[in-house]
C-alpha cells in the first residue's frame, strides 16, 4: 500500500514538472541591455545576439522555440523575438488578429493592471512580403512602432522598434515593464495552438528591467 501511495505521488510530480517544462514562470526577470547609438533594427540575428542580451523564453517537444532580445537608447525599446517552428503558415494576412496564421502577440503593461495594457501582433510576412503589425487597447499610435523580420524555412525573427515618448517610458535604473508573449501556433492540420510564456494565460507577465 505504501509502495503505491509512493508511486502516485512520484507520478503525480512528474506531471507537475512536465506542465512547467518549456515554460518561464510569472515575473521574470528580464534585463534590458543599453545599446550604442545607431543601433540597427534590420541587423541580423548573429548581429542582435552580439549587442542586445537574450532570453530563451520557451521550448516544446515539437521544435517550437522562442528567444526574446533587448535593447535600449536614447528613443527606442528594442525587442527582437527568435522563433523556431517547423511548420509555418502565414495565410490569414488580413484579420486584425491575423489568428489564422502563425504570428506573435505582445502585451505590455503601464502597470500590472490589464486594463492599462497595449497588445501588438505581430506577423512575420505577408502577401506582400513584408511584416504587419496591428495595435489593440492603450493609446500607442502606429508610428510610435517600427517592425523588421526575416524569414526562414522553419523559422523567422521579428524585431520591433517603441519609442520611449509613446509609452511615457523614462527608462531609470530600477524602472520595470510588464509584459506577456502569446506564440500563435497552427499545425498542419490547420489547428490553433497558443502557448503563453509566462504562464499558462494572459494574465501572467516576465517583467522588463531597465
Amino acid at each position: 500500500m505504501k509502495k503505491t501511495i509512493l508511486s502516485v505521488r512520484w507520478i503525480l510530480l512528474f506531471l507537475l514538472l512536465l506542465g512547467l517544462v518549456g515554460r518561464v514562470t510569472g515575473e521574470e526577470r528580464l534585463q534590458v541591455l543599453r545599446v550604442k547609438d545607431g543601433f540597427n533594427l534590420q541587423q541580423d540575428l548573429a548581429e542582435w545576439a552580439q549587442k542586445s542580451a537574450g532570453y530563451h523564453l520557451y521550448s516544446s517537444g515539437d521544435g517550437l522555440s522562442l528567444r526574446l532580445y533587448t535593447g535600449l537608447d536614447e528613443h527606442f525599446l528594442y525587442l527582437g523575438f527568435a522563433v523556431k517552428d517547423p511548420f509555418l503558415t502565414f495565410q490569414d494576412d488580413y484579420s486584425l488578429d491575423f489568428q489564422k496564421s502563425d504570428h506573435l502577440r505582445v502585451t505590455l503593461f503601464s502597470s500590472a493592471r490589464e486594463e492599462e495594457a497595449v497588445t501588438l501582433y505581430l506577423l512575420p510576412t505577408s502577401k506582400i512580403r513584408e511584416p504587419l503589425f496591428n495595435i489593440s487597447g492603450g493609446s500607442l499610435q502606429r508610428q510610435a512602432v517600427k517592425v523588421h523580420s526575416i524569414l526562414n524555412k522553419d523559422s523567422y525573427f521579428i524585431a520591433v522598434a517603441l519609442s520611449l515618448d509613446e509609452l511615457e517610458l523614462t527608462p531609470r535604473r530600477g524602472v520595470k515593464l510588464p509584459l506577456q508573449i502569446m506564440i500563435n501556433d497552427l499545425t498542419k492540420s490547420g489547428e490553433v495552438r497558443k502557448y503563453w510564456v509566462f504562464s499558462n494565460n494572459a494574465h501572467g507577465y516576465g517583467l522588463l528591467y531597465f
